[in-house]
């Protein structure tokens, strides 16, 4: 006959046993990744800081965003004076991507209740993203427990490193980080330059990022400042399509 567990027991039965060792399974797979949070959440919470911001507004912000390349992205165009409509379209066109991966986990996703879909899906970032497609290519299901383990994992280690990466700015001399300013400007070059050597299609990115610089050329002093930046993502995003699409077919005959 089945006991009901009461206030201040423990409940050891097999059911709750199982989900806290996936739990603890998603927490001890999400540990290999958790140094390039920290290195890439130090530098946006200092970054952050350097923008103009507060370390509970950083560490909010790191929360319900909760996207690196975006929380950068945020803080360029706020540091630049964009306003509110090209900073939310940038964020949403840079974190597009999410939609596939999103569509593509969704196949393990059939047994779940709406809430862990909402959850699941809401935590999910590259990292835990490539992590948890192994693991539901590996054993064909992915429990609800160890993806939380997972994703409350990096989550968590993300604000910390945010938070911690605002307050080391913040304790810093004035002048020292009005000198930082040049960082926002040098961690972007970094990331495209590290993104750009190790591409395959450099001529092809180069291109875009030809006619990016051409359309903030023409348009910079005749139009707002927002839907020049629009203007400049939709034209390089769509002059690369069309490159890319015209050189699939010749490379696939080459072949």
């Amino acid at each position: 006959m089945d006991r009901k567990v009461t206030s201040g027991e423990r409940d050891d039965s097999p059911q709750t046993t199982a989900s806290t060792d996936l739990f603890k399974a998603g927490v001890i797979a999400c540990l290999p990744t958790i140094l390039g949070y920290w290195s890439i959440g130090f530098a946006s919470g200092a970054i952050g800081t350097v923008s103009g911001f507060s370390p509970f507004e950083i560490t909010l912000l790191s929360g319900l965003l909760y996207a690196g390349s975006a929380q950068f992205l945020f803080y360029s165009l706020y540091a630049a004076g964009a306003g509110v409509l090209g900073i939310v379209a940038s964020v949403l066109l840079i974190n597009l991507r999410h939609i596939l991966m999103s569509s593509y986990m969704a196949m393990y996703f059939s047994r779940s209740t709406a809430m862990q879909k909402f959850i699941g899906g809401s935590l999910l970032t590259d990292e835990t993203f490539a992590v948890a497609a192994q693991y539901g290519n590996r054993h064909g299901n992915l429990p609800f427990a160890w993806l939380l383990g997972l994703n409350l994992t990096a989550w968590l280690n993300w604000i910390i490193a945010n938070l911690c990466g605002a307050l080391l700015a913040t304790a810093l001399p004035e002048s020292l980080v009005h000198g930082l300013g040049f960082s926002l400007v040098s961690m972007f070059i970094a990331l495209l330059l590290m993104t750009w050597l190790a591409s395959r299609q450099r001529m092809l990115e180069l291109t875009a990022v030809a006619v990016a610089v051409l359309v903030v050329a023409v348009f910079v002093k005749r139009l707002d400042a927002n839907v020049v930046v629009l203007l400049a993502t939709l034209g390089a995003a769509t002059v690369a399509t069309v490159l890319q699409r015209k050189r699939s077919p010749a490379q696939e005959n080459e072949q």
